[in-house]
């Protein structure tokens, strides 16, 4: 076997084999092997059957059995002797056959990179968010959780619900068509456009808005505003406490364990951040895609170009990043107990099945070893205390995180 790289970019590979033919007759002649072992026919007992007539009744689909299996073995041997990691399914762009078999192949390697560099970190400690600040959003997150909606005759706002009769039409076919369906303006699993086209609007309006190929055509039939209840003895009893005074106290006590929490993140994730800054490499587009698609999934998103500029940098970053801590967690033999894993797995209550078992292990056995990489690199970390740079209220609603 003879081969050359056409392409030897960071990540992107494309190449060029040739094999000699009698490398296929050698194939064709392990998988007429396979068939016999395998095969019945009348008058010949299983694994009798002659190979010159398994060759003449079924030599078209041996024959294209052998090319894949000789194809993937060639690729499978240069990936080897180049040391490189797969990180997409090879393409297969064209095969020729003649006195020798030539084929080209395109396909997504794992990039080379070292890091360095990773103990030791100086990171700052922002100081705990007030008590009466965490008290008061603790308790605006409880009003929240047990509002209730009442109609309105004004014009719809930002916050408010709204029913609609909508028709969603793509490329000119109706894709769903629902007589009565609520949304929230401003829910970001909506398209911008079409936030933008319910604020304002009154019972009866009726709108029509496209973006990109798809179609929205609604009537607004209701407008609801929530409603939040007062903070008093009564609301206390009906979340079962004996009086406000009780409430607020529990609901300090948590709101302190979630600010530690919250600080603990926040550390994790400065020291990702700088990871980032200090490694970088190209990471494989199919990765990204994934990744990108994980995060629509997650968060109920249709793919388009709005979301794919909100969240496809923000993907690259979080590959990139997993990528580093697998090589730290290489590179200082951190691993995970499989029982670890298992037990994770039964709490999460995920069943497991011969068909998943290996897949959803592997998966999060990586989410796993990746967090205990980041709690090691957190140990070896200077971390200093520093005074709050920006305020409690900017503090809460940072969500700009690179780990999850």
């Amino acid at each position: 076997m003879e081969y050359e790289v056409t392409k030897n970019n960071e990540t992107e590979k494309e190449i060029s084999v040739t094999v000699p033919s009698q490398e296929l007759t050698r194939y064709v002649n392990s998988e007429i092997d396979k068939v016999q072992k395998q095969l019945t026919l009348k008058g010949f007992r299983k694994g009798k059957v002659p190979k010159s007539i398994i060759k003449a009744r079924y030599y078209d689909s041996i024959k294209a059995q052998a090319l894949n299996s000789l194809v993937s073995e060639s690729l499978a041997n240069i990936v080897t002797e180049k040391q490189w990691y797969l990180a997409s399914q090879a393409k297969l762009l064209n095969i020729d056959e003649g006195e020798q078999i030539t084929f080209r192949m395109q396909f997504e390697v794992v990039p080379h990179f070292s890091v360095d560099d990773y103990t030791g970190i100086e990171l700052f400690k922002e100081e705990r968010l007030p008590d009466d600040y965490l008290l008061e959003q603790t308790l605006n997150d409880v009003r929240e959780r047990n509002a209730r909606v009442a109609e309105v005759t004004r014009a719809a706002a930002v916050d408010d619900f709204v029913t609609l009769e909508l028709t969603v039409t793509e490329n000119g076919k109706v894709k769903m068509h629902n007589e009565e369906v609520t949304l929230r303006i401003g829910d970001r699993s909506l398209p911008d456009e079409m936030n933008r086209a319910l604020v304002g609007t009154h019972t009866s309006d009726k709108k029509e808005i496209t973006v990109d190929k798809t179609t929205y055509a609604f009537t607004v039939k209701k407008i609801e505003e929530k409603v939040l209840p007062q903070i008093n003895d009564d609301f206390a009893k009906s979340l079962h406490f004996e009086d406000t005074e009780k409430l607020k106290k529990t609901l300090m006590e948590e709101a302190r364990k979630n600010e530690e929490k919250r600080i603990e993140a926040e550390l994790k994730d400065s020291l990702s951040k700088i990871l980032l800054e200090r490694t970088k490499f190209e990471v494989p587009t199919s990765f990204v895609e994934s990744e990108y698609k994980k995060m629509l999934q997650n968060a109920n998103l249709p793919d388009s170009e709005s979301n794919k500029e909100r969240f496809w940098t923000i993907a690259e970053n979080r590959v990139r990043l997993n990528l580093i801590l697998d090589k730290i967690a290489e590179r200082e033999e951190i691993s995970i107990n499989k029982d670890e894993i298992v037990r994770l797995v039964s709490a999460m209550g995920m069943k497991l099945n011969n068909e998943n078992k290996q897949s959803i292990i592997g998966y999060v056995g990586s989410i796993m070893r990746r967090e205990k990489t980041i709690d090691f690199l957190l140990k070896k970390a200077i971390i200093s205390e520093k005074s709050r740079i920006i305020s409690p209220k900017e503090a809460m609603n940072d969500s700009r995180s690179v780990r999850h």
